[in-house]
């Protein structure tokens, strides 16, 4: 998000690929062109209805943000010069800079912020995402239609240049969530002239951030320029960026190899090639990779099944042999890198799938059919995987698992990333392999998926237990007693079988020595242009 999300921002990184065509003298100071490769499509690049880390990582540089994180996830001044927290964490306020403007030269205020907190609470528009602003006083019950005045609602404008939330509950990582498209500004002359077609195309919004869009060749690429109008000249440097749309890794890494592009993630079967060599930067972007089990399905509403589904998959296998990218094997829903009570989050918490070792898969899956009072012959199950990365090749991984430790044959029904989210989203599947990057540094962004009230939700597990687990989490300014309660609720959602962790995600990036000053990160937008230049 992680819901997004980053999921987020959502997690597979981006990649940095650079032109040189657009370099001329190849010192710092030139700007020249960067492109990065999304891999696919963007489901949107409305601020208020992206959820895909494609989109996020593309709206990052259109839309000024409050606040920004730095190369420790820490927040810093960015649409805000400077903000204050009232003593009892209930009140954020901020002071909005004075000489931003917006790419048609309206000046950027605190109606345009508060304006797009408007519209992605409205419910009409039904933004996935909204659920991060629930945070805010009476945001969730707006959302929900249980109030119809807006004027309710924790967010205040006290003047031109000075926005105020009020929280429902202390969240003592609440400005984290602010770099998060769902709280991007809304230029209200914009939204009223483009309506239903707003950030469908180039010309149909208007920009705050640094750079404007001036095309998008839908499947190909997305082309953004330099903000005339950007508030400061002394960040983003580079004059151009180009957003390309590439699945096949392999063919980026040929561009590489014959000098068409500087830098480009790379699939582990390129990634033997330049092991030891200075160009290989590899680090973990928090991206969990999961099954979600459709719980309203006949079979798999059956937990000893789910369980079984779950436990036949060698995660050491998938990692060392299938994945062989230096992937972490799935131990829980939380990525390392979060924060637990004096460690890491997910080491203290340990692998919760380690005390199911000696279960015998097979006679469990038998137990769950028993009581369903079927038989093997009665299961008929698919798994939902997109193009991207190493779908394929982990599905083909699953099947193999199921059909030797379960005699169980399953289906895989291959679609674009966006109609699998669709589906995932709508409940039209059997089992789906999803994914999720952290929104934010909190181990929150990965356990409030599966709160019960979130569209997030996807295999729309229930349980009351686990949500007051999460209010805690979310309420309590004591961070020992909230990561208490976080590592419990974790804890019982595994349990549940609802979903299945299977690996964290390492990403390989071949750097051109040419790029300085990328920034890499696990917490929303991977990739961090803000210091780049083309050496």
């Amino acid at each position: 998000m992680r819901k997004l999300l980053l999921v987020i921002l959502s997690l597979v990184v981006t990649v940095l690929l650079v032109s040189c065509g657009g370099s001329k003298s190849g010192n710092a100071g030139d700007k020249g062109t960067v492109s990065f490769n999304i891999e696919v499509e963007p489901t949107s690049l409305d601020p208020q209805l992206l959820t895909d880390e494609a989109g996020l990582n593309v709206a990052q540089f259109l839309y000024e943000s409050l606040v920004r994180l730095n190369e420790k996830s820490e927040i810093v001044p960015a649409g805000a010069e400077k903000w204050e927290i009232s003593e009892d964490g209930l009140k954020w306020t901020f002071h909005i800079r004075k000489d931003m403007k917006w790419s048609n030269g309206d000046p950027v205020t605190a109606k345009d912020y508060y304006n797009g907190v408007k519209r992605g609470l409205d419910p009409n528009l039904a933004s996935e995402y909204a659920y991060l602003t629930y945070y805010i006083k009476n945001a969730q019950d707006y959302s929900e239609k249980k109030i119809t005045d807006f004027e309710q609602v924790g967010v205040k404008v006290i003047d031109e240049y000075t926005l105020e939330f009020e929280l429902q509950d202390p969240t003592a990582y609440f400005g984290k969530l602010l770099v998060m498209p769902i709280f991007y500004p809304i230029n209200e002359k914009a939204l009223a002239e483009f309506g239903d077609q707003y950030a469908l195309d180039p010309k149909k919004s208007v920009y705050s951030g640094p750079y404007v869009m001036t095309e998008w060749s839908h499947g190909s690429k997305v082309v953004l320029e330099r903000n005339p109008n950007y508030w400061t000249k002394d960040k983003f440097k580079i004059e151009k960026l180009v957003a390309i749309i590439t699945a096949d890794l392999d063919s980026a890494a040929n561009s590489y190899e014959n000098g068409e592009l500087s830098i480009t993630k790379i699939s582990p079967e390129k990634l033997k090639a330049y092991k030891g060599k200075p160009e290989l930067v590899s680090y973990s972007d928090g991206r969990v990779y999961y099954f979600s089990f459709n719980l309203k399905n006949e079979i798999l509403k059956n937990q000893k099944v789910r369980q079984a589904l779950s436990l036949a998959i060698d995660r050491d296998k998938l990692v060392n042999e299938v994945l062989a990218n230096g992937s972490e094997k799935g131990s829980g829903i939380v990525a390392s890198g979060m924060p637990g009570i004096k460690d890491d989050f997910r080491k203290e918490n340990g692998d919760l799938y380690d005390q199911y070792k000696d279960l015998d898969v097979k006679k469990l899956f038998e137990e769950g059919l028993q009581e369903l009072g079927k038989t093997p012959a009665d299961v008929k199950l698919s798994l939902l995987v997109d193009e991207q990365g190493t779908a394929k090749k982990e599905a083909e991984f699953y099947q193999a698992q199921w059909r030797e430790k379960l005699g169980l044959d399953v289906s895989v029904d291959q679609t674009t990333k966006k109609d699998r989210i669709a589906r995932s989203r709508s409940g039209d599947y059997d089992i789906v392999r999803y994914s999720w990057g952290p929104d934010f540094a909190d181990a929150m962004t990965y356990l409030e998926l599966f709160f019960s009230n979130t569209e997030m939700n996807i295999p729309r597990y229930v349980n009351p237990e686990y949500d007051n687990l999460l209010s805690i989490g979310r309420k309590s300014n004591n961070h020992d007693e909230r990561t208490e309660a976080m590592e419990k609720a974790e804890k019982i959602v595994t349990d549940s079988f609802a979903y299945s962790g299977l690996y964290y995600q390492t990403v390989n990036i071949l750097v051109n020595s040419k790029v300085k000053n990328v920034h890499f990160r696990s917490v929303g937008a991977p990739i961090d242009l803000i210091d780049a230049t083309i050496d």
